[in-house]
């Protein structure tokens, strides 16, 4: 591979500290591996004394994959929380702590809390909106009680709020459990007050090389300084810092030289993935981003031709949409294998048309480190109600419902059930009327499921049904309870839920809309890797494709209305286009779930760089009217 000036300069720099800000499609993990393989091969610097540090498994396997195969084996490649956790224990050993993962217990506490201090019934506990005011105090690295940060639409006044923390805090410490977001707060407590454990790190990383730098937290930051403040260099590119939420900040980046001393920057703007068209449009959009008028920012260049200009289209709505991408994938599927083709969403809830419609065309797909719309929990509880209404000697359907939400049947329950219907030659569901305890430990819980469907079956609609379901059982707060989706929301199984509501609208029998499901759902699961690739934004990141749409580019979706940083949205919107290599086309619509719509406030930044085009060009009246 031949390197430009800039990339050399990355590969072949020593000594000293650096902040390599890198453009997207710069090569830059390519850089950081084969200056590793430089220090290693060139300038014998042991494996074992250079430290390779991300965010994600996934970026880890990668950088380690990449390391592999320029034969280089023994470097330290960790994420930010593994290695913080290897601190933990080289302190405290292995047996001290115990890393807290259960959920329910976690459920348990924050709702006995709740109720004690009579707040809401438990089962109007708002957990998600706790657990996330929890986090943002060790995201931030608060440690005084008194000092706790607040947002502005938290559940409950401040001194609840506090209590609440107070109680879970004494609760999680009395019992030595650690979570997730204590590990980086904790072995930065660690470094600073046991200078000899401090010292045997800083002895043992003599290099450091930070990958993704632009989604770095404060406790992250500070970490990396403590173990190495010599010989570090960091890699990242501002205008893609999509993680705020849990902490991350651009500054780190930027003002790399002001944290560490004699510290040089490198730029890596050249662009060796997309098309110059598309780097034109991706540039538009950054100069709309504050980060772009950072003294350090330059902006990208093309290293390839123009190719194609990318091209905006707003149609009626979602189906219309989806219908126009596999219309469109089956006339350029000449040109291009299923697999060249990528269709980004902001939320997983706009794939699920997009599913529907691919396998009505009979075009094959995957849903990129996800699961096919049907295979999604939420989903999956609703479509096995409704199939055990139809069918009660669906088994399958039973063994998932009996205890969702929770109704006390354990597993013994099961256990009676299936060996009751093992000896008598009949569905699990009938086995529960005639099991030994269903008069009295698991009444409550056989006339519940019993209710349940008998009371779905007596509705017509579809639609109905499904909506009879969710609220009776209080399905919503069930399957969102500690879910957060991939921008660290908890509303994206509500919205799931009310796509599967929006198909379901397109059938009269409730046969046919299950078998229809349980097809599109058999279908993607063959091995072949020649599938569209249908992903969100945020787990495109990294990834790059010939060809990519990039749907629901409205106000609400994108900028999402649960974000309140419009710039957060502006540098999803920047990572979506520069996936894209060769031809890219985006797309919003009038209406998404029924609901009217208008089209984002960034497609009027990027107009100037793409062609917007005339309805009449891809709609026909027809399919304005649907």
């Amino acid at each position: 591979m031949n390197f430009n000036t800039a990339q050399k300069e990355a590969i072949n720099s020593i000594h000293g500290n650096y902040a390599v800000i890198a453009t997207a499609g710069s090569g830059k993990t390519t850089v950081l591996t084969k200056r590793i393989e430089n220090l290693v091969k060139k300038h014998s610097i042991s494996p074992i004394n250079i430290l390779a540090i991300t965010f994600s498994k996934k970026a880890k396997e990668s950088i380690q994959d990449k390391l592999n195969k320029l034969g280089i084996s023994n470097v330290n490649v960790e994420t930010f929380h593994s290695l913080a956790l290897k601190i933990i224990i080289q302190k405290y050993g292995s047996d001290k702590y115990k890393v807290w993962t259960a959920q329910w217990e976690k459920e348990k506490i924050i709702q006995d809390t709740c109720v004690n201090m009579r707040l809401c019934s438990k089962d109007k506990v708002p957990y998600n909106e706790i657990v996330r005011f929890i986090a943002n105090q060790k995201v931030n690295m608060i440690s005084d009680v008194n000092n706790l940060v607040y947002g502005a639409d938290e559940p409950f006044d401040k001194t609840k709020m506090k209590e609440i923390y107070s109680q879970f805090e004494e609760y999680r410490k009395a019992r030595s459990y650690i979570e997730f977001d204590d590990f980086l707060n904790m072995a930065n407590d660690i470094l600073d007050n046991n200078e000899s454990l401090k010292s045997q790190f800083q002895k043992k990383y003599k290099f450091i090389l930070s990958d993704e730098f632009q989604d770095i937290s404060m406790s992250q930051s500070l970490l990396l300084k403590k173990l190495n403040f010599t010989n570090t260099m960091i890699v990242g590119d501002p205008l893609q810092a999509i993680y705020s939420f849990r902490g991350g900040d651009s500054k780190y980046i930027l003002n790399f030289d002001e944290n560490y001393a004699e510290s040089k920057i490198i730029n890596l703007n050249t662009n060796y993935r997309c098309s110059k068209d598309i780097v034109t449009t991706a540039n538009a959009l950054a100069r709309d981003i504050p980060d772009s008028k950072h003294k350090y920012y330059v902006e990208s260049i093309a290293s390839n031709d123009s190719y194609k200009v990318p091209e905006y289209r707003n149609f009626p709505n979602e189906y219309a949409e989806a219908k126009w991408i596999a219309e469109k994938i089956k006339e350029m599927s000449s040109d291009y294998k299923y697999h060249d083709f990528a269709v980004l969403a902001r939320t997983n809830a706009q794939l699920t048309k997009v599913q529907s419609i691919l396998h009505d065309n009979s075009i094959p797909f995957t849903v990129v480190d996800g699961k096919v719309f049907t295979d999604l929990p939420e989903i999956k509880l609703l479509l096995s109600y409704l199939k055990l209404s139809v069918n009660k000697d669906d088994n399958e359907a039973f063994s998932y419902v009996y205890n969702k939400p929770n109704r006390w049947l354990d597993k013994k329950f099961f256990e009676e059930v299936e060996q009751m219907a093992l000896d008598k030659g009949m569905p699990y569901y009938d086995a529960m009327f005639i099991i030994a305890r269903r008069n009295w430990k698991f009444k409550n819980g056989i006339n519940e499921i019993q209710s349940v469907v008998e009371h779905i079956k007596k509705i017509k609609s579809i639609v109905e049904k499904i909506k009879y379901i969710r609220k009776s059982l209080n399905v919503d707060m069930f399957v969102s309870k500690g879910k957060a989706a991939d921008d660290g929301s908890s509303t994206e199984q509500i919205e799931n839920m009310n796509a599967f509501e929006n198909i379901a609208e397109k059938f009269d029998s409730l046969e046919r809309f299950i078998f229809y499901l349980s097809n599109l759902n058999n279908t993607n699961k063959n091995n072949s890797k020649n599938k569209v690739n249908l992903t969100t934004i945020h787990r495109a990141k990294g990834l790059e494709y010939p060809v990519v749409f990039i749907i629901g580019c409205n106000e609400g979706l994108l900028p999402h209305a649960k974000n309140d940083s419009i710039n957060d949205e502006k540098r999803l919107f920047y990572v979506a286009i520069t996936r894209a290599e060769k031809e890219l086309y985006i797309s919003s619509t009038n209406s998404y779930n029924s609901k009217d719509n208008i089209p984002s406030k960034f497609i009027d930044v990027i107009k100037p760089t793409i062609c917007v085009v005339k309805k009449s060009e891809y709609i026909s009246e027809d399919a304005d009217k649907e």
